[in-house]
């Protein structure tokens, strides 16, 4: 979702006057098809807005207005539409594109798929991990990769452009031009923009700068410092992650034939993933704001002594047999190694919170809030995951609702869950039972799951009554890395 947190001061800031800008637009109709309704996000140049069209089905997408002229309309539209052609798992679908007129005035729109999450907003509560630098990086790459093969470039990486649709880590491909084309708009250079850029010189090195501040920004939550002086190299700080200390340093070389291409980059990708351990995956939602959770303590592990080498263990002898009493007692101590082991251990697990005992029917599900048994996290890459089906052992509702729908969560999504997210979405019940309206109840920490929870409990359904006034109903979602649990609750 293309959120930038505007944040309300007492004085009036320009970021509240662009805001007004685009938000006026609100309620508007683009050609009778696509109603312009939350907006999403804003620039000085451009606003991105939630909407829907019959003719593109269900889901909702997303439409972004540029103010234009006659010289940027005969630019961008044959851009759009060679974009609207490409067709790549990790670049947003442009599904149309044209121009219109809003109280006179006029603009470019472009439809395009909408996006649950950005790296931006990720960024606004936490940095990543190493780990989930790398996952980011190898989606990324691929893309970048597949531009740079047809002389493309993408134009404006940035974490804004860094997005997740469902459990898939996409690039913004609105922006992407050709490599001998300029950029689309004669806005003031920033920190994205390689030195060459303020020359009018365009290349795919400049994609590859715009990478750098991107990981350089994923680990620190800054962007570098000293991008303004074009001859200097960006000084990293001393603290900066060692894994990535010297790519980093190289895609952010102010001469561009230094920097690495894409497929050096994707080689060290590669030989980063083959000389370590399995990587954690990140699902923008990696890209999902979090409860914060106190890890789970882990039992110590029971190291024997190191044994002698091979060269300082005296040979068995033929003529020698061993000593009847000294191996005996070799046995006794192994055993009573393992026996205080075994002990440790056991004293150690009895500490954690017990489970609970199994449901009436032997039912081995767990009611929530309950502690999950800790099981070995076998890590797949994003493309090959497939969401879990939530079992019905899952649900705690209540004996209320004649059908609930618990929310369908991307297994990329779940994965991100540190403990448990809580929802409450309140709804207003006619007197058939189905649900008149829903909305969120409470300000929970992640709008993409109260979004999940919203449409579910749109789908809810409870027993009719005679009267002909209203119920209000609160449902409350829990979502876990184990399954998704929704019951409902009468308000009074």
């Amino acid at each position: 979702m293309l959120s930038f947190g505007l944040g309300r001061h007492m004085s009036v800031e320009p970021s509240e006057l662009i805001s007004e800008a685009w938000t006026r637009w609100q309620g508007h109709v683009i050609h009778d098809v696509f109603p312009l309704g939350r907006c999403l996000g804003c620039s000085d140049h451009s606003g991105v807005f939630l909407t829907k069209s019959a003719a593109l089905g269900p889901s909702e997408v997303a439409v972004k207005l540029i103010p234009t002229d006659r010289a940027l309309a005969e630019s961008q539209l044959p851009r759009w539409k060679r974009s609207g052609g490409i067709v790549h798992p990790h670049l947003l679908r442009l599904l149309q594109w044209g121009g219109c007129q809003l109280d006179g005035l006029p603009y470019l729109y472009v439809v395009m798929e909408y996006a649950d999450q950005t790296l931006a907003q990720v960024l606004q509560r936490r940095a990543l991990t190493d780990d989930e630098a790398r996952e980011m990086l190898r989606p990324t790459l691929d893309a970048l990769a597949f531009m740079h093969g047809q002389n493309l470039v993408q134009g404006q990486l940035k974490p804004a452009n860094i997005l997740v649709v469902g459990d898939q880590l996409k690039l913004a491909s609105d922006t992407i031009r050709r490599v001998s084309e300029g950029t689309m708009s004669a806005k003031a250079p920033t920190v994205y923009d390689p030195p060459e850029a303020r020359h009018g010189s365009s290349s795919t090195a400049g994609d590859i700068w715009a990478l750098g501040v991107c990981l350089f920004e994923a680990l620190t939550r800054r962007p570098p410092s000293g991008w303004g002086e074009r001859s200097e190299a960006v000084a990293l700080p001393a603290d900066f992650s060692p894994a990535f200390r010297d790519v980093v340093a190289r895609c952010l070389n102010p001469s561009p034939q230094n920097r690495p291409s894409v497929t050096e980059l994707v080689a060290w990708a590669r030989a980063q993933a083959a000389g370590s351990a399995p990587d954690a995956t990140i699902q923008p939602a990696a890209i999902v704001p979090l409860e914060p959770t106190t890890p789970e303590p882990t039992p110590p592990r029971i190291t024997p002594p190191p044994a002698a080498p091979e060269a300082a263990r005296p040979a068995p002898s033929m003529a020698q047999s061993p000593n009847p009493r000294a191996l005996l007692t070799a046995v006794l101590g192994a055993v009573v190694i393992l026996a205080l082991g075994w002990t440790g251990v056991r004293m150690v697990r009895s500490h954690r919170t017990p489970a609970p005992p199994p449901a009436p029917g032997g039912s081995l599900s767990q009611t929530p809030g309950a502690a999950a048994p800790v099981a070995a996290d076998v890590r797949k890459p994003v493309s090959t995951v497939l969401p879990p089906k939530p079992s019905r052992s899952d649900l705690a509702t209540s004996p209320s609702a004649l059908h609930d729908v618990i929310p369908e969560v991307p297994q990329g999504a779940r994965r991100t869950i540190r403990g448990h997210i809580k929802v409450w979405v309140r709804v207003i019940v006619d007197q058939d039972g189905s649900v008149f309206a829903a909305t969120a109840d409470r300000i929970g920490p992640s709008r993409y799951f109260q979004r999940l929870a919203i449409e579910a409990a749109r789908k809810w359904t409870f027993p009719p009554i005679d009267t002909q006034s209203r119920r209000l109903m609160q449902i409350r979602f829990d979502f876990s890395r184990d399954g998704t649990t929704g019951r409902a609750v009468t308000l009074h």
